[in-house]
């Protein structure tokens, strides 16, 4: 006889109550009430970066991963773990960033796994607990997640709350589908670039007028938000540029990998929605192009170009956001991307530089060390040549000097410049004999060199 065997599964919640079981008398004790009189909830915030850092002192660490624990330091009056209780890090090899790469000081690149953490806060008697808990996603197919608990006191919820709020995690680029890319405190320098005039206001005056504005878009009753597109050739500032804008010291910035496979639409909405919700905001879309273009091959994930405009169109309102694209070739684009201002407003060309701008460049690149005629020179040798092939000549230059033991000298740089329009020219060389780019009978503009850097110019 055949009997009938029922399974049944527990919801992910219900498992994340369960991994808590064996600390709930700890919980309890240290913030001061039984769990019913407790709030859980449920956020991102790095109080393993403080402890992570206490219990490795000694062992090099890779500080990149640490970057919120001496902001902690300062609201962090102790931690404790739970009792008879052995922490679990996962260890990553890395490399101690504070050195020079070429001394090869390696380091380890901590995280911290699911072992609770109770955290006094200043000015508040009972501690926060916090938990990474791993769980089962039946919607990923099995795949392993972890959420963030943080169990406090329903009396403390505010101060702790407010209290928290003030730390300000470290300055990155959210990506959605792939990795989080940093940013440096001091990155908001306009002067790092050479733009012509007419860029530096149709780009940097907008753009931080925009943040100075807020008040008159609201008496005008018009939707606080803005739209750049940055298009040109490859390797004249078009990275450069966004960088900046991400550097702004009021602004989280996001963006999305169109390469990730399979992101559904729903992951574009989510982007400018906690955009929104942590306006200031900027949103960075690269290469529309070659995602969206034209016969595009960039976009591996399943966000349609209809999809992408509602979003640009704010179906929401939106406030307090930025988006900026980039694109090597904006006439490949969909006509709607461009021609329906409010999602564009600003279309900014990055062209390959002229004599004067060339001269700027390798000049500020040399610290002004080069004299007025050879700077000439330089400038009208390397016609068409883009910031960054400029650039790589300088790298080259400066490699041929330090052999020689000597300061970077015009006539090193002269020869740069002709070793990298050969390159140029030898790339640009079909195999039928053809030539594109450089040489005799060609006008349009010349390829980048053959370190390709994409927008590396500036």
């Amino acid at each position: 006889m055949r009997r009938l065997l029922e399974l049944g599964l527990a919801s992910p919640v219900d498992a994340m109550n369960a991994a808590l079981e064996p600390y709930q008398a700890w919980i309890e004790s240290v913030v001061g009430c039984p769990r019913p009189e407790t709030m859980t909830l449920e956020f991102e915030f790095p109080f393993s970066h403080l402890v992570a850092e206490d219990l490795m002192a000694g062992v090099t660490l890779d500080r990149q991963c640490l970057g919120s624990a001496a902001a902690l330091r300062r609201i962090v009056q102790k931690w404790e773990l739970p009792p008879s209780t052995s922490p679990r890090l996962e260890l990553h090899a890395s490399r101690d960033r504070q050195a020079r790469v070429t001394d090869r000081k390696l380091a380890w690149d901590p995280h911290w796994k699911e072992t609770p953490i109770a955290v006094w806060l200043d000015g508040i008697d009972h501690a926060v607990v916090s938990t990474d808990i791993p769980y089962v996603s039946y919607i990923e197919k099995g795949g392993l997640n972890w959420r963030q608990w943080v169990i406090v006191n329903r009396r403390d919820v505010a101060a702790s709350l407010n209290l928290l709020r003030q730390i300000e995690p470290p300055r990155r680029i959210t990506v959605v589908g792939g990795r989080d890319i940093p940013l440096p405190d001091n990155g908001y320098n306009w002067n790092s670039v050479v733009l012509e005039p007419s860029l530096n206001e149709l780009v940097r005056d907008d753009f931080e007028t925009f943040w100075e504005s807020e008040a008159w878009f609201a008496q005008q009753s018009l939707p606080y938000r803005r739209g750049f597109l940055l298009y040109g050739p490859p390797g004249n500032g078009k990275t450069s540029v966004v960088r900046i804008m991400a550097c702004h010291p009021l602004v989280s910035t996001f963006s999305i990998d169109f390469s990730a496979e399979g992101l559904p639409n729903d992951a574009l909405s989510e982007l400018f929605q906690t955009a929104e919700d942590k306006a200031p905001a900027l949103i960075i879309l690269e290469d529309l192009d070659r995602t969206f273009g034209a016969g595009g091959t960039g976009n591996r994930t399943a966000i349609t170009l209809p999809h992408l405009l509602s979003c640009l169109d704010g179906l929401a309102m939106q406030n307090g956001i930025v988006t900026v694209a980039t694109a090597n070739d904006p006439t490949a684009l969909d006509p709607a991307i461009l021609r329906r201002p409010g999602r564009f407003d600003r279309l900014a060309p990055l062209p390959l530089p002229l004599p004067e701008l060339r001269g700027q460049y390798i000049q500020k690149l040399a610290g002004g060390s080069i004299d007025e005629h050879s700077l000439e020179t330089i400038a009208r040798e390397s016609d068409r040549l883009s910031f960054a092939q400029l650039r790589e000549a300088y790298i080259l230059a400066g490699q041929r000097s330090f052999r020689c033991g000597s300061a970077v000298q015009a006539e090193q740089i002269l020869a740069a410049i002709m070793t990298i329009r050969e390159e140029a020219i030898g790339i640009a060389t079909k195999a039928d004999g053809k030539r594109l780019g450089f040489g005799p009978g060609n006008s349009h503009e010349g390829p980048t060199s053959t370190s390709r850097r994409r927008d590396a110019g500036q």
